[in-house]
């Protein structure tokens, strides 16, 4: 039967995990695309705004809300910066997407492994920053 279709006015479960695996699929291409395209828009804004400024490329990064000031100024290191910090947290936000997803769902299970794959991967970034 078609997609979504009910059976006996009961909706086809099948057809519930189908919508449900193409939306977390969908979110999961928007999210690293979008994150990809904003880290490389900024990582080569600031190669353009080196290159036109010239000096040392940068050799260190800054962190927010540091790196934000920079970008506001259009230093080159906040181009960098921030565009690394995007790459870096692209993951996350898929996984976060992903919680939100699974709860709507009212699928509890994997909302609450999801969650705590967001939970590990915070701990490994905030230990990785000790």
């Amino acid at each position: 039967h078609a997609h979504g279709a009910h059976v006996d006015g009961v909706r086809d479960p099948d057809a519930v995990e189908d919508g449900r695996v193409k939306n977390i699929e969908r979110l999961v291409h928007h999210v690293l695309l979008w994150g990809l395209a904003l880290s490389a828009a900024l990582l080569l804004g600031g190669l353009i705004v080196w290159a036109f400024r010239g000096g040392e490329l940068p050799t260190t990064i800054t962190m927010p809300p540091a790196s934000f000031a920079d970008l506001a100024r259009a230093q080159p290191i906040g181009f960098f910066s921030t565009g690394l910090f995007v790459l870096v947290l692209t993951p996350f936000a898929r996984v976060a997407g992903s919680i939100v997803l699974f709860a709507k769902a009212g699928d509890r299970r994997y909302t609450a492994i999801t969650a705590v794959v967001l939970l590990v991967m915070v701990a490994g970034l905030l230990l990785g920053r000790v």
